[in-house]
């Protein structure tokens, strides 16, 4: 994954492999915004409501998919980012 981020790093707004920082795990997370995906944030992200859906215990592998998306003027969804982390339920979940 460390190689596919960096070989993406225009696609790639954040990462962080798994690590140990004073005796607490660090999940591995990656955030993922590709350019069709910036207008809509930047044009609509700054109105009334953001949303957060979030895959919970329903898939097999150990990762978590966040899609951040924004509403247009007829209420349609717009998925604006992607977030995958190796820990639903961690406390640092907001950076």
């Amino acid at each position: 994954m460390h190689t596919w981020a960096f070989s993406h790093s225009n696609d790639v707004f954040y990462f962080q492999d798994v690590d140990e920082v004073n005796g607490i795990k660090v999940p591995f997370t990656i955030g993922i915004q590709i350019p069709s995906q910036l207008q809509p944030m930047v044009s609509l992200g700054n109105k009334e409501t953001v949303s957060m859906d979030a895959t919970f215990n329903t898939n097999d592998v150990k990762f978590h998919l966040f899609t951040l998306m924004v509403f247009d003027a007829h209420h349609i969804g717009m998925s604006i980012t992607w977030i995958i982390r190796s820990c639903q339920t961690c406390n640092d979940l907001v950076k």
